[in-house]
């Protein structure tokens, strides 16, 4: 019987593989990881456009809407947002003549490290979108109009 031999070099390529790997898995995450954190992503992206379309109608009309179905009849929004892996809506409660709150279920917290999570490109409005996994609600008021 004969035994295949493993040079040195081969092994000390094989584990230096196998630490690219594991330090890519590390730092860039799991794909199902990657997969999570952009619907988290397009969660949040749809709570700004919502945040941004309420605040417009609090501008025009000097009320909150009172649903989110107002807003597409008055073409302020294309359509509902919903959750982009439940297909649920998200929930939006006006609790004040100018304040109201969003909610969305997250599966993954918000990153600590960056003080406007997802500000990759998007505009996401005046808000802060700070979240833990599962839901999150966000109590915010339309802005002061500054005057000239």
């Amino acid at each position: 019987m004969i035994t295949p031999s493993v040079s040195r070099a081969g092994l000390a390529a094989t584990a230096a593989a196998l630490a690219a790997i594991i330090a890519g898995l590390v730092t860039l995450g799991t794909p199902s990881h990657a997969r999570e954190r952009r619907l988290d992503e397009l969660r949040v992206e749809d709570l700004a456009r919502v945040s941004e379309s309420v605040d417009e109608h609090w501008t025009r009309q000097g009320a909150l809407p009172l649903t989110l179905d107002s807003l597409v009849a008055q073409r302020q929004l294309d359509r509902v947002p919903t959750d982009p892996k439940t297909g649920a809506p998200y929930t939006y409660l006006p609790s004040g003549a100018r304040s109201y709150r969003l909610c969305a279920s997250f599966t993954q917290p918000s990153d600590s490290a960056s003080p406007r999570d997802y500000a990759d490109g998007i505009d996401l409005g005046k808000h802060v979108w700070k979240h833990g996994a599962g839901e999150s609600c966000f109590d915010l008021t339309v802005p002061m109009k500054e005057s000239k």
